[in-house]
């Protein structure tokens, strides 16, 4: 796979004078891991660790043995699937039976896997959405309650006929479902089944919408991953007997195509951390130490990890085997978190700009140039990105010229071909055929793509765009603030207004008027600056370890419309929730309830009035 560096877009497109078809010979996920793994089958594929200790004895699983189980659980799952295609659900954490399963399943049918943390019903909509067969779980183990969720999910998802379990630390496991004794019995020497596997058909149903939030499920190809297992390599440089070290979320289409496939496609060697990834309490303080011990090459963490290890002293370890770049993984890197990371560490922060819906990366910064802070970086050899001017009903009405901002859109070999529930692909695509991503953002003359955010996560304040990123980025410069996130909450008057949440630095104490005066005196434009800082505890985190945003928003809105009811008297009171909605953005359910004497027609006919003046879709209702 190994090719030219590639730093310009002029590079790009030389590289692209070879057709696609020519550089990549196996397209599909077997193909590619089994190439991966005959570069050195006594290479180490996986090294295992359960509590993130640099002196623990790791589990080392080399490329020959990971093949093997491999091929047994495509047999096993193609024999529970009675022979034809079928969908597996997996709910792991991060350990090597979900390595096995993220190359053996696509192989044998179609691989969903879910995001263990999620709740029962959360799970069960998934599994139900994509028809899943076969459930693979973690057994009871301390410390996790995935089989407990797993018990509910039978019960509210009735297609699932087969139940496997996966041993976890100091965990059980029934005899009947025991996975890895299950799969022993199956031939490790090849595929025990003819499929004619195209490169075209469904790999992977990735839930996508947010990890924890309301799900879509997009259709990932082995086409698309075979080329994305190749485009990091072209960028990234990837080369056989490189260490990586990076916690992937294997429910997450990152984790699991560029931290496990586009690594074992390449002869990369996997540092599992432990079965939490970078959750695990340790994996910060051990970090650099894991680092020397395994003699780490690359390294990929989110801006909230990489965050908390700019908090730390600097590490007295040998940090020699690192190259001089890593890749974040998240769009929303805050330029300053970057800087601070170089400086601190001499490793420079890759931009990277991706979504599941093209089978992640669609653009990364190029290693071997001077940084472009705050930038995603050139597009991939292959796919093409351009900006759109819409219209407010979404229509496409123009291509933007040159620099100008508008909506990101993309076409390549990465864009699925849609989601399980093809009511969901209207908005997808334009009339074109390009990919409507939703996100805001500018290319510049040299090709650079600029995200601003999410069209979705503007706040329109009396007509003017505000970019939430800007926010952020003034606040994470404050000493005390180790995590920011600026929402827009409804108003009035000027529609939106922008508010902030911030998390503070450990120890660190200072109010929240004073983070607000930090913000407006740093913050250029004036109206950006955010009406209310609110000081939290724990930021909301994905599973993937990015900020969540969407409690913070109906916290927001909650706080306005609470406020707002405050004034309703007529002996009646209000209590607001505020919930994420997939048809409205937001839907706010007002609870009424009258004390003795309430004017109960006179209060429902101000609380109307007072909601009516938002835009947020709302429904009334009396308390008993």
């Amino acid at each position: 796979m190994n090719g030219p560096l590639i730093r310009t877009i002029a590079e790009v497109e030389a590289f692209e004078q070879i057709p696609l078809e020519k550089r990549i010979d196996a397209w599909t996920i077997p193909a590619a891991v089994t190439k991966g793994a005959s570069l050195n089958p006594d290479a180490v594929a996986l090294y295992y660790l359960l509590d993130a200790n640099p002196d623990e004895v790791p589990l080392a699983v080399t490329y020959a043995q990971l093949l093997g189980k491999v091929r047994q659980t495509a047999n096993l799952l193609r024999r529970l699937f009675g022979g034809k295609d079928g969908v597996v659900g997996v709910l792991l954490p991060l350990m090597p039976e979900n390595f096995f399963l993220v190359a053996g399943a696509p192989a044998a049918g179609i691989l969903c896997p879910a995001n263990w943390a999620m709740n029962a019903a959360q799970v069960a909509g998934i599994f139900n959405a994509a028809k899943v067969e076969v459930l693979v779980s973690l057994g009871p183990s301390p410390g996790f309650n995935i089989w407990e969720t797993s018990c509910e999910v039978l019960k509210l998802a009735p297609g699932i006929r087969h139940v496997l379990q996966v041993r976890g630390p100091k965990g059980t496991v029934d005899t009947d479902k025991d996975f890895a004794a299950l799969i022993s019995r199956e031939s490790a020497d090849g595929f025990a089944f003819e499929r004619d596997l195209r490169p075209e058909d469904t790999a992977i149903y990735c839930p996508t919408g947010g990890t924890t939030g309301l799900s879509k499920l997009a259709k990932l190809s082995h086409r698309g991953i075979a080329y994305k297992c190749h485009g990091f390599q072209w960028i990234l440089g990837y080369l056989p007997g490189d260490v990586y070290l990076g916690g992937p979320s294997l429910f997450h289409s990152g984790g699991i195509v560029y931290g496990a496939l586009t690594t074992l496609a390449n002869g990369v060697t996997d540092l599992i951390v432990s079965p939490h990834g970078f959750r695990a309490p340790k994996s910060r303080e051990n970090f650099w130490r894991l680092v020397e011990r395994y003699r780490v090459t690359e390294i990929a963490v989110p801006p909230t990890m990489m965050a908390a290890l700019n908090s730390l002293p600097r590490p007295n370890a040998d940090l020699s085997s690192l190259k001089k770049y890593s890749n974040t993984g998240s769009t929303g890197l805050p330029a300053a978190t970057a800087r601070a990371f170089e400086d601190k560490f001499g490793v420079r922060v890759l931009g990277n700009y991706g979504l599941t819906e093209n089978t992640t990366s669609a653009a990364l910064s190029p290693r071997g140039c001077e940084p472009r802070f705050g930038a995603s970086g050139i597009r991939l050899p292959y796919t093409q990105i351009k900006t759109v001017v819409v219209s407010r009903d979404g229509t496409c009405v123009r291509d933007t010229s040159d620099g100008e901002p508008g909506l990101i859109a993309l076409t390549g070999p990465g864009v699925i071909s849609g989601y399980v529930d093809e009511s969901l692909n209207q908005r997808l695509f334009f009339p074109d055929g390009w990919l409507n991503t939703g996100d805001l953002g500018r290319i510049d003359s040299d090709g650079y793509i600029w995200v601003t955010g999410r069209s979705k996560d503007l706040i329109i304040r009396g007509g003017n765009n505000l970019d939430p990123r800007v926010i952020d980025e003034t606040l994470l410069q404050h000493p005390a603030v180790e995590l920011a996130c600026a929402v827009a909450k409804p108003d009035t008057y000027a529609g939106e207004v922008p508010v902030a949440y911030v998390q503070l630095r450990q120890g660190a104490t200072v109010s929240a008027e004073e983070i607000k005066a930090f913000a407006r005196a740093n913050i250029p434009e004036r109206g950006a600056a955010p009406v209310e800082i609110n000081i939290i505890d724990k930021m909301p985190l994905t599973g993937v370890a990015k900020i969540f945003k969407p409690p913070l928003r109906c916290d927001a809105a909650q706080r306005a419309f609470t406020s707002a009811l405050a004034s309703l008297n007529c002996g009646v009171s209000a209590s607001v929730e505020v919930v994420d909605d997939p048809t409205c953005g937001m839907r706010a359910r007002i609870m009424l309830k009258s004390s003795t004497g309430g004017r109960i027609a006179e209060a429902e006919a101000r609380a109307k009035a007072i909601m009516d003046a938002y835009t947020t879709v709302y429904e009334l209702a009396w308390q008993s």
